[in-house]
Formats: structure tokens, C-alpha cells, sequence
């Protein structure tokens, strides 16, 4: 059975001022305006500001991405280092078989299932899809399809083995009203190890804080912000340049998407795009870690045992 979980649609007013650093991408009200990027704090060489990552070229000559090998014949367009730090290591081939949605067109169909949710009288036009990591406000990881719309970013979990659609949640861009993007870190009090890679949150809280319930319930399903990262296959050394499992290409797509929908839907209103390091607030969770070492959130083929 398939849930359903829209995020709330939220007051349009002007999100609350938020102290941060890094830097911020000011999307104005000029329809057609290139947006700039003004840094507040370390650059990263790699980004210049929102790009459409369905573009072929970067600089005066398209990059090659022919990868023999690769399972996802979508190549990623920007540079072969990723924006966001990579966890060290490589998956080889051999583990990257046992994830299902690495299976021959397990993915495709996963997407064109998906795609039966999109109504395009509320999303608008359906773009591309991604295959991510989502990390919950309690510190799980768990594989996730994403769809991105022209109005709206869906966020599917399907089931890669008996392939069915379990649960989605859709989330309006026009509510959206900060995108992080930067390392993971932990508060200075906690127990937890350095997790050493990056990823995105996005942020549609307008500056509220969660209240008690929201932050002491594990299976909580309206928090109002989502942090993804790559999904493990982008660590496999076939797939490091496949735009399907890098959630830096996800980033630019939606920013880009955002845009156009501020621009349209809350011209005098600016989106914060935020480049430093992204907090997990998780001091101590043994579960957590179990959960996570394991590779639980992932269908995959556990030496026949499949789940």
C-alpha cells in the first residue's frame, strides 16, 4: 500500500533571517536573470553558481563521459571531482551486484512506476530522476528514487525487489526557502564519528524549530527539510561519473528548477542557497550506526537472503 505524505503548504511570506556562513545564491525577480553567487566564506572552484546540469557543455569543449561498463547511461556533465566530499573507499564491482536497483533496468522501471504519481496539473512537467541516499533527522540512511518536477521535488521509497512503489512525499518548490549544500559534521558534544563526506539539505521550516515530538519520534514523517547525499554506487569506479547516484547533479537541477518557480511564484522573496557544513544532530546512536555499517536501507541481495 502506498503513502502518500505532502509536505504542508506553507505561508509565503519572507522566510526568517538565519545567521550562517558560506555562501548565498540571491535569485531576484528578474525572470530571465542568470543568478550570481556571492561567497561569504571558502569558494569551491568546482561551482559557479545555479547551472542547468542537462547542459552538454562546460567551458569551450563538451567533456567526454564515455564509461564502458556503466549499468545508467546518464553521464554526469560537471567535473570528474565531485562538489561534495566522498566518503574514502570504493564499492567494487562485485558488492555493486548485490544492490538490486543496479540490476538491469531495475532502475528504468522503478522510474516509470514512479512517474504515476506526477500530476501535471500540480507538479507541472516531470524532468529527470535521480537514485539517492536520504539521512534521516535520526541519522538512518535509506536508498530513495527522486523525482524533480517543474513545481515539485517527489521523494519515492520503493521496494528495488519485489518492485512496488511503498510510500512518496511531495514537496512544493515554491516553499522551499533554503538549499545547504557542504560537508556532514556532528555537534562538538557528540559521540558519533566523523561521517567525512558531504551532501544537500533542503530546508522548507521558514525558521521554526522542531517541537518535542517531532524531534524524539524516529518515525516523524513532516519534518520540514530533507538531507541527501550519494547514493553507494557513485563510489564504484564505473559509476563515479553517472549523474543517476550524484547528488551534486540533483543540486543543480533543483536550484536551477527553484528559480524559475520564485520567479514566477514569490518574485519578491529570495532563496538561500548555503555552502558550509550541513549538521546532523545526532550526539550518540548505536542503532544508528548498526543500521547504517550494514547497509540496511538498501534492497539488496544479502548472500540469498534478500531484503
Amino acid at each position: 500500500m502506498t503513502t502518500v505524505n505532502d509536505a504542508a503548504a506553507l505561508d509565503d511570506d519572507k522566510p526568517a533571517a538565519r545567521g550562517f556562513d558560506g555562501a548565498t545564491l540571491q535569485i531576484g525577480n528578474e525572470a530571465n536573470a542568470v543568478p550570481d553567487v556571492t561567497f561569504s566564506g571558502t569558494s569551491d572552484n568546482t561551482g559557479n553558481g545555479a547551472s542547468n546540469s542537462n547542459s552538454s557543455e562546460q567551458g569551450n569543449e563538451p567533456l567526454s563521459r564515455n564509461r564502458p561498463g556503466s549499468r545508467v547511461g546518464r553521464t554526469s556533465v560537471l567535473s570528474t571531482g565531485s562538489r561534495t566530499s566522498l566518503r574514502p573507499g570504493v564499492i567494487q564491482d562485485v558488492s555493486a551486484r548485490s544492490y538490486y536497483c543496479y540490476k538491469s533496468s531495475h532502475f528504468e522501471r522503478a522510474v516509470e512506476e514512479c512517474k504515476s504519481i506526477v500530476k501535471e496539473d500540480l507538479d507541472g512537467a516531470f524532468k529527470s530522476a535521480w537514485l539517492l541516499t536520504e539521512i534521516d533527522h535520526w541519522d538512518f540512511e535509506r536508498e530513495k528514487v527522486i523525482l524533480l518536477c517543474d513545481n515539485s521535488m517527489i521523494v519515492a521509497k520503493y521496494n528495488f525487489i519485489n518492485e512496488s512503489l511503498y510510500e512518496f512525499k511531495r514537496i512544493f518548490l515554491h516553499i522551499i526557502n533554503s538549499i545547504g549544500i557542504g560537508d556532514f559534521s556532528y555537534p562538538n558534544s557528540s559521540l558519533m564519528p566523523e561521517r567525512r563526506h558531504g551532501g544537500i539539505q533542503v530546508r522548507w521550516d521558514q525558521g521554526t524549530e522542531l517541537s518535542f515530538g517531532q524531534r524524539w519520534n524516529p518515525w516523524c514523517t513532516d519534518i520540514p527539510w530533507i538531507t541527501l547525499s550519494h547514493h553507494p554506487l557513485i563510489y564504484n569506479r564505473k559509476e563515479n561519473e553517472t549523474a543517476t547516484y550524484n547528488v551534486d547533479e540533483f543540486f543543480e537541477s533543483l536550484v536551477a528548477a527553484t528559480s524559475k518557480v520564485f520567479s514566477a511564484k514569490r518574485p519578491n522573496n529570495t532563496l538561500r542557497v548555503i555552502e558550509g557544513p550541513i549538521t546532523i544532530e545526532s550526539y550518540a546512536s548505536p542503532a544508528s550506526l548498526v543500521f547504517n555499517q550494514s547497509g540496511i536501507g538498501y534492497f539488496r541481495d544479502r548472500n540469498g537472503v534478500s531484503f
